[in-house]
């Protein structure tokens, strides 16, 4: 079918209508579309959106003009901050005799309060949503998970360890500063170094020669013992009871292993240039078979020009083997200690490719860094959680470490962590007694930036700003745009008809969220310009659609994966008889759920929803609009609460305790923003996030959606995350194009990044690589919170690149509005 003008009007959507990427014209309907006739291009954004946007009120299948102008406007109005507080904004509906489908009924009264699971509720047992079973390779491989049981975590930085089998090359995760691989019975740290240009930033690294390792003889397979948000801890067990296991903890500069009654090996197949035991220079090759005494080593590699400091507590007996490799072996089969490594230098003497200085000799390793490791090689950090909390105009973070002292087994105290810029510019000096004694010094240069050491107390606190508005922005529409804007709002609210195939729920659940969102976007308008009218009809219909969504009803269900643990489309194969007959899922729903199959297919249904990618994108615009008809409709969102924090729980759960959801599904509270790549099969690039501004969406609906519930738990969850996340983005993705702070100068030319992956930023993204799709995927959806995201000055840097870019298919797939919008924050007047 071919698309109609009004529904290529993408405004606060920018995607193309078949969703991320998707040059291909499908998924709107489930059956795809033809290419839309192509529109004169023309720069000026009112003359040609007056154009491509006529429309006969049928406008919100993807918002009109009239919208756009009114977001513009919504947009360039939030220059100017309020006072900093978070007042209730609640409004008197004053709809008579509201209407809304009802929710199931509840089984049995929840508990919730301020610390533990939001909810206590099961999403089968207790609110009646259908329960799945997955099949095959669908399914976690529970050897992997070890004593790790339901519900699993889907985006960790570990994630790839349990993905797939568990032993290829792309089971390597990134537990800064390292790269590390668990296979068989060691664990090895690979050192990464960056390479640039205008395309990419990459952490390449060696999985072949580059490896130095830990491991211990007749060891089984590895599994975890335990995980939080900021370890893991990976187990091994011989058939005699030896044991040895290793927590990986982001920032940690050592690489540990502890064994109990266990035989140690350290092993590289590098070449060694130098070995030193307690002080003592070894004569290399070391003779076979002799045996040193070792508390303290330094080991010099010949193909990576690296030195490494090696620490064993308490001492051991090792012995070498035979070659000029690494090769020790405790002569005790029995050791009970912790064995310690870390990087001390990576260009010793110049010969190495990542060396900057390469044929000029080393250089000496970074100042004072042997000495602080040798100084905290006994302090362990054996994991950690995460708390937040929400104090007027910022947000603390809180990431807490279990501390052990090697040497008298104490807890707590000090020790060693390598912090990345974002982290600097964020440590809480204000409070002295969480304050870390930070070292200038760049140990080392990864992808995101250096990393500097500091020393911590437990826990390493940061202090984030939070807007000072929420639902509106802070100024009043100016005078002379009044008449247009209440004639937007009146044409698109009444005279919107919603489309077919999501009037009964048989689209995807990211088109129909977003659909949902931008209505609640023009209700919020209409409540902001008084016009009770338009918002109360706008609202009466949001409160029916979004309710079919929380409930299950609708014919791609949101179904309970028992499995994984989390709510998950089912998917639609879309029919509607070449238009004969009413939109429909052939596969008939739940048992049949073709995103949740095994293969390639299922896994790019519903984006990637049934695997979990984009779980915040989805349901962060199904939030937004729950909240909004929260906010007007206050019974409605008493009876849909616990249906509502279904989806919360899903993207947010901020508990350990509750038994259906995993913690802060897509926060990574390290690198300091959310991971949306599910679960369908491990990249050697590791996690990965594409729109950050999305991300973003999803912690502002939180935000408003705690406010319209009166649950300030909610609010200060999504307030907490919202500052986090747009903290990153204007760290790693809104870039200055020169003498960046944080990513390497051959990449930041253009300003923006597209997708951020674990060990690689890509200025490209999912469905392609011009300069209007990098800017607008990191700026939609427009909302207030967009003036928080989009600083001016960035704005300014980008606005005339993306502008000159937007022709052709951009102006056909509606993606000028953003433009329009974007220039909203810099140029009013040029803008409207």
């Amino acid at each position: 079918m071919k698309v109609p003008k009004w529904l290529r009007c993408t405004v606060g959507c920018g995607k193309s209508l078949s969703g991320k990427g998707r040059r291909r014209y499908g998924s709107i309907d489930g059956k795809g579309y033809s290419k839309p006739e192509k529109v004169a291009v023309r720069k000026d954004c009112s003359s040609l959106m007056r154009e491509i946007c006529q429309h006969q009120g049928k406008l919100l299948g993807v918002v009109s003009l009239g919208v756009m102008l009114v977001l513009v406007l919504a947009t360039s109005i939030m220059i100017s901050l309020g006072s900093g507080e978070y007042p209730s904004e609640g409004g008197s509906p004053n709809i008579p005799n509201p209407q809304w489908p009802k929710p199931p009924p509840i089984k049995r009264t929840g508990t919730e309060g301020s610390t533990g699971p939001l909810s206590d509720l099961d999403p089968v047992e207790d609110l009646g949503m259908t329960p799945i079973q997955r099949v095959g390779t669908a399914l976690p491989v529970k050897h992997l998970w070890g004593q790790i049981k339901t519900p699993y975590p889907t985006h960790e930085f570990y994630e790839n360890i349990v993905l797939g089998s568990g032993t290829n090359p792309e089971n390597v995760i990134t537990v800064l500063p390292y790269i590390v691989q668990v296979k068989g019975n060691s664990v090895s740290a690979i050192e990464p170094f960056v390479t640039a240009s205008e395309a990419q930033v990459q952490q390449i690294f060696d999985g072949v020669m580059g490896l130095v390792s830990l491991s211990g003889k007749n060891m089984g397979y590895q599994r975890i013992v335990r995980a939080d948000k900021l370890s893991v801890t990976i187990g091994w067990v011989a058939e005699e009871g030896a044991l040895m296991q290793t927590t990986l903890v982001q920032g940690d500069p050592f690489l540990s292993m502890q064994y109990t009654n266990a035989q140690p090996r350290i092993v590289s197949p590098q070449t060694m240039n130098k070995l030193v035991f307690d002080g003592e220079p070894v004569h290399l090759p070391c003779k076979s078979g002799s045996v040193y005494e070792v508390n303290n080593m330094e080991i010099g590699f010949i193909q990576h020009d690296s030195l490494w400091q090696g620490y064993a507590y308490p001492k051991i007996n090792l012995r070498c083997g035979e070659g000029g490799q690494l090769d020790l072996e405790s002569t005790d089969a029995k050791y009970n200690g912790v064995i310690r490594l870390a990087l001390a230098n990576n260009c010793t003497h110049g010969s190495g490719l990542h060396c900057q200085h390469k044929g000029k000799g080393g250089r000496p390793g970074p100042p004072g860094w042997k000495e602080m490791l040798d100084e905290y090689s006994n302090k362990i950090i054996l994991g950690g959680n995460v708390d937040h909390k929400v104090e007027s105009e910022r947000a603390n973070i809180m990431l807490n470490y279990n501390i052990m002292d090697l040497i008298d087994g104490g807890t707590g105290g000090d020790a060693l962590m390598l912090l990345l810029p974002h982290h600097r510019d964020a440590i809480d000096t204000e409070d002295y007694n969480k304050a870390p004694d930070l070292s200038p010094v760049c140990v080392q240069r990864v992808m995101l930036g250096c990393m500097t050491p500091a020393t911590i107390i437990d826990t390493l606190q940061l202090a984030l700003q939070l807007p000072d508005f929420l639902w509106h922005p802070p100024k009043d529409v100016p005078p002379k745009y009044l008449d247009a804007v209440k004639k937007a709002v009146h044409d698109d609210s009444m005279k919107f008809k919603m489309p077919g195939n999501y009037e009964s729920g048989a689209g995807d659940p990211y088109n129909a969220g977003k659909l949902l969102s931008r209505m609640g976007r023009v209700a919020l308008i209409a409540d902001e310009m008084g016009m009770i009218e338009e918002r109360n009809h706008m609202l009466a219909q949001l409160a029916n659609y979004t309710s079919l969504w929380l409930s299950g009803k609708t014919q791609n269900q949101l179904v309970y994966d028992k499995n994984w643990g989390g709510m998950v489309s089912c998917g639609c194969i879309y029919d509607d008889c070449g238009g004969k007959c009413k939109p429909h899922c052939d596969n008939g729903g739940p048992p049949v759920c073709p995103s949740l199959a095994e293969g390639s297919f299922a896994a790019g249904m519903d984006f990637g929803n049934g695997y979990y990618n984009d779980h915040h994108f989805h349901y962060g615009y199904l939030l937004y609009a729950a909240a909004v008809v929260a906010k007007f409709l206050p019974e409605w969102g008493r009876e849909y609460k616990e249906f509502i924090l279904l989806l919360v729980r899903d993207v947010a759960n901020p508990s350990e305790d509750d038994t259906s959801f995993p913690p802060y599904r897509h926060m990574d509270f390290y690198v300091g923003h959310s991971w949306a790549g599910g679960i369908f099969q491990p990249f050697l690039n590791g996690r990965n996030q594409e729109s950050v501004s999305e991300a973003v969406n999803c912690w502002y609906a939180l935000s408003v959606l705690g406010d319209a519930l009166e649950d300030q738990r909610v609010k200060d969850i999504g307030l907490s995350l919202l500052a986090m996340e747009v903290h990153a983005a204007h760290h790693y993705w809104q870039l200055h194009r020169s003498h960046s702070p944080t990513l390497p100068d051959d990449f930041t030319k253009r300003g923006v990044s597209g997708i951020l992956w674990s060990n690689l930023i890509q200025y490209q993204t999912w469905f392609g690589s011009t300069t209007w799709e990098l800017n607008g995927i990191q700026m939609l959806p427009f909302t207030p919170i967009s003036e928080f995201l989009l600083p001016a000055q960035w704005v300014n840097q980008q606005i005339t690149d993306f502008s000159h870019s937007c022709s052709g298919q951009c102006i056909q797939d509606g993606w000028i509005s953003l433009v329009c919008m974007a220039q909203a924050i810099v140029d009013v007047p040029g803008a409207w």
